[in-house]
């Protein structure tokens, strides 16, 4: 399977905000995806997990800071 056809899905239905499906046929996913928890069914070469949500992190992502913000940071650490 070429990588552009390898997906990943994530999905929670409104009726259980505390469940995670997540679908994926990508061996990478699959692997750290076996490490936390248990396939509960295969679908060809894919796997469906349920997962807490607790075991999801969803992030805003890197913080960009400027020159001046790295600097007061490291002047609060410094005084700290």
């Amino acid at each position: 399977m070429m990588l552009s056809e390898q997906e990943t899905h994530l999905n929670m239905t409104g009726d259980d905000r505390q469940t995670w499906e997540v679908f994926t046929d990508d061996p990478v996913w699959i692997a750290r995806l076996d490490k936390i928890s248990e396939a509960i069914k295969t679908v060809g070469e894919g796997k469906l997990y349920r997962l807490r949500t607790d075991q999801v992190v969803l992030r805003k992502g890197k913080r960009q800071l400027t020159d001046e913000q790295k600097a007061a940071m490291a002047l609060r650490l410094k005084r700290a």
